[in-house]
């Protein structure tokens, strides 16, 4: 099935935006919160792999995909955007899924909805702290990620929005080496090659299009969702997500590390571990069935 293929719904939102999504398959219901920049047109293998097996709902998040920027923008307004898909779907007890900053909608979901209308929740690849300061190591780029980098990069993602989107890129792509310092210098232009030099598979050309090559309302839309995500402390939300929950994870991982996903183990009251071994912050990609199955076997 091709994008061409999904029949694309849209419902008003409680501050009057149309958001656009997709209700495919039938039975369970899983409500699929996607991550930085991803959009329904570019999720169509995960949705039709899911759909086959229930039913899969996602929706463009503002500024993302066919939904256009307009209202609020960021993770706390697309934590109230699921909300209210599921009040207009008439859902309970559905399992709600979010990758990377997707997870991060759903720690906003818990903080201001608690689990309402949930029954499970999959946390993937996620950290509840992006910036790492005090004692705490265990946010972005394996502890590399400093709040004096967070307020740089929101700087950067309004002046040379290209090399911040390479950067993070760069970063997610490779795994992680504790022996190696993370580089972070460079023109957009030499971190392009650099990265293509070491990585020019399908899955690397892919995330640069995705996160680099966007329209300028979005990448404007991006200081927004990177601000609200990046700097979230959701720590205290872990013991209040009070339903099933599967962490699924990279290991070794890059973006994050396995001693991450161990902590959350320990804060959420009923989770489980689903460790994906041998890949980077693009596990889903990297390792398609286990990825799905590992969501299927969980939510269906």
């Amino acid at each position: 099935m091709s994008f061409a293929d999904f029949e694309i719904k849209r419902f008003q939102a409680a501050d009057g935006a149309e958001i656009k999504y997709v209700d495919a398959g039938r039975g369970k219901a899983i409500l699929y919160i996607m991550g930085f920049g991803s959009s329904i047109e570019s999720q169509v293998a995960f949705i039709e792999a899911m759909k086959e097996k229930g039913r899969i709902i996602a929706f463009d998040q503002r500024a993302f995909g066919m939904t256009p920027a307009v209202g609020e923008l960021g993770i706390h307004q697309s934590a109230r955007d699921a909300r209210d898909l599921l009040e207009y779907l008439g859902l309970e007890n559905v399992t709600m899924f979010g990758y990377s900053m997707g997870a991060a909608v759903i720690f906003s979901y818990v903080r201001q909805f608690g689990t309402e209308r949930l029954s499970k929740v999959i946390l993937g690849d996620m950290s509840p702290k992006l910036i790492n300061e005090g004692d705490w190591k265990l946010g972005l780029y394996q502890g590399w990620y400093t709040r004096e980098m967070f307020e740089n990069d929101l700087e950067v993602i309004r002046t040379d929005y290209k090399r911040f989107a390479l950067i993070v890129a760069e970063e997610l792509l490779f795994r992680n080496n504790p022996e190696n310092i993370r580089d972070f210098t460079g023109t957009s232009d030499q971190i392009r090659a650099r990265i293509l030099a070491k990585r020019n598979d399908l899955i690397a050309q892919v995330l640069i299009q995705g996160m680099v090559d966007i329209s300028e309302e979005h990448a404007r839309a991006n200081y927004y969702y990177w601000e609200t995500m990046a700097g979230s402390d959701f720590r205290d939300v872990l013991p209040k997500i009070d339903v099933q929950t599967l962490i699924m994870y990279a290991d070794p991982g890059s973006g994050y590390c396995p001693a991450t996903a161990e902590y959350m183990h320990k804060q959420i009251p009923n989770a489980e571990l689903m460790p994906i071994y041998g890949c980077t912050h693009m596990a889903a990609a990297e390792s398609p069935d286990q990825w799905r199955s590992s969501i299927i076997k969980f939510a269906y």
